[in-house]
């Protein structure tokens, strides 16, 4: 062979080193970056599941959180409607015994002097016009009362269930 054919050879076959070494570096890089993309996929797999554990463990506390304070109002109720009961039973026993004669409602009162002035009648006797006496209220005045003082409970028992829902929707979280 001539030695233009001997430097043809020898440039084709450094033309193929150089080829075989591109190769050989590509596929380092190449090596290399599917490495490096999997040590990210696997942090960010890593750094997923651990923020999936986190949020389903606040999803849990909200959810725990949601049913407490549901059963608290849920005792508020309960409690509200068996005192409601309990109001309404006591106030047809005591309207009953009014209408059936067995109950009656009285007042502390004075009884006036004849004259229809206390300061100025006569000497205290044993009648008891100077001293507290009772009086018998009417029927219509003690249903009234009752009445009253039932609603007024009602009312009670309303403010202390609104007073159990409030502390249960403020109770720390």
């Amino acid at each position: 062979m001539s030695q233009r054919g001997n430097i043809l050879l020898y440039g084709l076959l450094v033309l193929a080193i150089l080829g075989v070494l591109s190769g050989i570096g590509y596929a380092i890089y190449d090596a290399g970056r599917k490495a490096e993309r999997a040590e990210w996929q696997a942090r960010e797999t890593r750094i997923a599941g651990e923020t999936a554990l986190k949020l389903e463990a606040a999803n849990k506390r909200v959810r725990e959180t949601e049913q407490a304070i549901a059963a608290a109002i849920e005792d508020a109720s309960i409690w509200y409607q068996g005192k409601l009961k309990e109001k309404d039973n006591a106030l047809n026993i005591a309207l009953n015994g009014l209408r059936a004669g067995t109950g009656r409602l009285f007042v502390t009162a004075r009884c006036p002097a004849p004259g229809g002035d206390l300061a100025t009648g006569p000497a205290a006797g044993a009648g008891g016009r100077d001293g507290p006496t009772r009086a018998e209220l009417s029927a219509a005045d003690s249903e009234f009362l009752l009445r009253l003082g039932a609603e007024a409970d009602g009312i009670v028992h309303q403010l202390t269930a609104c007073q159990a829902v409030i502390r249960a929707d403020r109770r720390p979280r």
